[in-house]
């Protein structure tokens, strides 16, 4: 029986199947393998150890010529989680070749080496996710930047907007935590081959030559000192995910306020089929944007967990590394569908321009109050121009009269004898600032 959320029948769909593959145990077996396999190449072409051996740990080192039965009952006999792995590798190698397998390595060594191998090949498809939904956010501002819409502030009407201003400014966020995020790979995907106190004392003197050439064929960076007790490269890394998580959250939750029976400004795909309750039959719910918030919660919420780990004891403590080893896998394949789901949400959102304009006309002109205010302010200056707004605004929600009429009341009353075009400035799509030109500006000086 499947307990894990990953693979429950009940919830393992709302997970990306190539992101979960890129963690399984074979995968990550294979991935300490791969470290294994570059230690013994660079120390054979640093002659510490014979090609032979080197060129035979090569031919054996896939996870498929091990048993991993034999290993499951390896760790929990030995209580320890590489040393049964090792194992089988050497009965695979040979004899001759396994008396230089590991040479001057300690399982963190691997462990830390391998999950970046790992975490690689997740970044490429967290990338590959972002990219598509930036494609989708850009084509979407572009098509909706005319698109007049009552700007919200606090919940409550402010002032008009552009639906497609409101998308860049989704597009403009994600495009900077991409940045972010392909930045701390310099740091976060790095070789540590320092041993078991990060000195490389078994490394013959050549601890920083056999890391750099590792670095070299595995394609990543060299670690400057192999502390062991060290992870705020990789702390740093997983927090932009978060970062990555919040801006998807708070896009999933406005398209969930939107799609609102009240407001039903935007929709997300919803094909026949699809069941919103096992009860109304009626229900669209928003149910990808819901599963995008809940799992961006998920992702969030390990964020202080990889901080946790950064607070590691003397020059190697299991108690900490133990936690990023178990929450590293976590947070790559929450960060994958999170990314895969953003995006698929995009593409597939309806957009209802026209119930945005019967929307913004709900306040009867309220929501122009500043474009009457600033015309006013030029004769008879800001502040008194405000009070002469607001009582107007307090009249029209008292007696539910027309803004216009209760503006013109207010005016009279306060023998205020100006002329100004009440009709033209309640217009909502004549004052929506410089919303369109803000989409162009950052669609054109922005490049994925």
């Amino acid at each position: 029986m499947n307990t894990g959320m990953f693979e429950s029948c009940i919830t393992g769909h709302w997970f990306n199947s190539e992101a979960k593959d890129i963690w399984s145990d074979v995968n990550t077996i294979q991935a300490w393998l791969d470290v294994e396999t570059a230690l013994a190449q660079a120390q054979a072409e640093l002659k510490m150890i014979p090609h032979s051996a080197a060129d035979r740990i090569f031919a054996t080192g896939k996870a498929d010529l091990l048993n991993l039965d034999r290993i499951k009952a390896g760790i929990r006999e030995t209580c320890h989680p590489f040393v049964p792995v090792l194992k089988e590798f050497e009965r695979v190698c040979g004899k001759e070749a396994a008396g230089y397998l590991h040479w001057g390595a300690t399982t963190q060594n691997i462990f830390d080496t391998g999950a970046v191998l790992q975490l690689r090949k997740s970044h490429l498809l967290i990338s590959e996710f972002i990219d598509k939904a930036l494609i989708e956010l850009g084509n979407l501002a572009l098509q909706s930047k005319s698109y007049t819409q009552a700007g919200r502030t606090h919940g409550q009407h402010a002032l008009p907007v552009t639906f497609g201003f409101k998308v860049a400014g989704w597009y403009a966020e994600l495009h900077r935590i991409n940045k972010r995020l392909a930045a701390a790979t310099h740091d976060a995907f790095i070789v540590s081959m320092g041993g078991a106190v990060g000195t490389y004392s078994a490394m013959e003197g050549k601890g920083r030559q056999v890391q750099e050439t590792m670095a070299s064929i595995l394609s990543l960076e060299s670690n400057p000192i192999p502390v062991r007790t060290s992870c705020d490269s990789l702390t740093h890394y997983v927090s932009v995910l978060g970062q990555l998580a919040a801006a998807a959250e708070k896009i999933a939750q406005e398209i969930i306020f939107l799609q609102r029976t009240e407001l039903a400004e935007v929709e997300e795909n919803f094909h026949h089929g699809k069941v919103g309750s096992s009860t109304m039959a009626q229900k669209r719910n928003p149910q990808n944007a819901q599963n995008i918030v809940g799992l961006c919660q998920l992702l969030r919420a390990r964020v202080p967990l990889s901080l946790m780990s950064m607070i590691r004891m003397n020059e190697g403590d299991a108690a900490e590394s133990n936690v990023m080893d178990v929450t590293l896998p976590e947070v790559a394949i929450l960060s994958i569908s999170v990314a895969e789901n953003l995006y698929k949400l995009i593409e597939g959102l309806q957009v209802y321009p026209e119930k945005m304009l019967e929307n913004i006309k709900k306040t009867k002109g309220l929501i122009l109050s500043e474009s009457i205010m600033m015309a006013l302010a030029r004769d008879i200056g800001r502040s008194d121009a405000h009070h002469v707004l607001y009582e107007a605004a307090m009249e029209s929600v008292r007696t539910q009269a027309p803004f216009s009429d209760c503006i013109k009341n207010q005016l009279v009353s306060g023998d205020i004898n100006i002329t100004i075009d009440i009709e033209t400035l309640l217009d909502e799509t004549s004052y929506i600032g410089e919303a369109e030109d803000c989409v162009d500006f950052v669609l054109k000086n922005t490049s994925l």
